[in-house]
This record gives structure tokens, sequence and C-alpha cells, in this order.
């Protein structure tokens, strides 16, 4: 029915929303209060099974002062966990949990 996000969004939307944290958490470590905040994430998939080939994140920051934020980007991008992790590969494994309803020991 179309309802709820797919994988590829919810990709998308931890790697914005971990960078988001980030540059809060980076600014308040500067003494920087952030006015505003626009994080797009572009993801490209190819292929049968669909797969993330690549992101794209376009940032844009104000802060209250004025004062250029490229330096709170910079150190953001340095800490993102999500980003990161995804730029140097994640290995992903399947495992089958072990149901026990119904079995009893006897």
């Amino acid at each position: 029915m179309g309802l709820g996000f797919n994988g590829g969004q919810l990709l998308a939307l931890a790697i914005g929303g971990c960078f988001c944290n980030d540059l809060r958490y980076v600014a308040e470590e500067m003494g920087v209060t952030l006015d505003k905040i626009a994080v797009t994430v572009t993801l490209n998939l190819e292929g049968k099974p669909l797969l993330a080939t690549s992101s794209t994140m376009a940032v844009s920051c104000t802060t209250l002062d004025g004062s250029d934020p490229a330096e709170i980007i910079t150190r953001a991008a340095a800490i993102s966990t999500v980003s990161n992790s995804l730029r140097q590969g994640v290995s992903v494994s399947i495992e089958t949990a072990a149901t026990t309803a119904g079995l009893s020991e006897e």
C-alpha cells in the first residue's frame, strides 16, 4: 500500500540524521549555536537486487552569530558514525533466531 519507509529511505535517513546530530555536537563543543540546518541525502541504487552504490549529502546550516559553519561541517563529517561506517564497508551477517516455543525438556 506504499505505507512506511523502504530500506533505501531508511538508509538515507540514517546518513542524514546521524550527520545532523553530529553537527549539533560539534557546534556545542566549539561554543557555537546553530540557527538553521538543512540536510538532503540522495541515495543512488542500482542492480538487481537493488544495492546502494553511492550517496551525496547536501548540507546547509547557519549560526546565530553569523560565523562561517564550514569548520563545524568538516568536523561533523570526520566523526559521523553512519557515513564513516558505510565508507569503510560494514560486514553484515544474518542469523536465524532459534525459537523454543512449544518445546519442552523431558
